[in-house]
């Protein structure tokens, strides 16, 4: 009897395991109706990295096909998922898109706001936000663009809480802007909020026009248009102080 139990309780670890005791797992999940609402916050990029996988997948076919001609087989293809398979991770369409421009905004925030944010100096924080921002966008512009073009798909409550991360992050822009404006004599007539969001009018457009087998390299770019957004604000004698990250 007592091998008996131990032989079921090995079966049974073994069963829930097994990648085919997941997909079991996964499916009933979804049959029973306990897909994510539209209310609760989608996984974070550090909590599930095949859900990362999912948004990245994802906002290249919404980058590609615009947000009103992706259907959620496009996705599911995209993934490499059964729809079923994709509504365990994410409730419908509108919701994804929401998840999508949460991962865009924890990529802004970890990887360029974070390390700015470090920086005391308003010249080389900026030169921060702008070299980052433009690199990120090269490495891979789909999440951004999608976060940045596509709101419209999204509900009014969603909409309105990607509006309000986003406005952290163009403050951010503003607020070194501004400070660096009040340092110079006599105070130049530039309005902060047009100024930071010519900004990443021009971060976001890049991708638009430049090639990689083109005659400037990434690095080159970067630099070229960091001294062109700080050459907008500062005499050249102080761009030379600002550090290029």
């Amino acid at each position: 009897m007592l091998a008996t139990e131990r032989l079921n309780r090995l079966v049974g670890i073994f069963f829930y395991f097994s990648p085919y005791a997941r997909t079991i797992q996964r499916n009933h999940f979804f049959e029973g109706s306990i897909a994510m609402s539209s209310s609760q916050k989608p996984p974070t990029v550090s909590d599930d990295l095949r859900a990362r996988t999912i948004y990245r997948r994802a906002a290249r076919v919404i980058y590609k096909k615009g947000f009103g001609a992706t259907s959620m087989g496009d996705i599911a293809e995209a993934v490499d998922l059964t729809k079923g398979g994709l509504y365990y991770y994410i409730k419908g369409k509108e919701a994804l898109l929401f998840a999508i421009m949460n991962y865009a905004m924890e990529l802004l925030e970890n990887d360029v706001m974070a390390p700015a944010s470090k920086e005391p100096d308003p010249e080389r924080r900026l030169a921060i936000l702008v070299s980052r921002h433009i690199r990120l966008v090269l490495d891979d512009p789909s999440a951004l663009s999608v976060l940045v073009n596509e709101d419209e798909g999204l509900d009014d409550v969603h909409r309105a809480k990607i509006t309000e991360r986003k406005s952290g992050y163009s403050r951010m822009l503003r607020d070194c802007i501004e400070q660096i404006a009040r340092r110079q004599e006599p105070v130049p007539n530039i309005d902060p909020t047009v100024a930071a969001f010519s900004l990443l009018g021009m971060i976001h457009w890049v991708v638009r026009w430049y090639k990689v087998e083109g005659r400037l390299s990434e690095s080159e770019l970067v630099e070229q248009l960091t001294h062109l957004a700080l050459y907008g604000i500062m005499p050249l004698p102080m761009i030379a102080d600002a550090k290029i990250a």
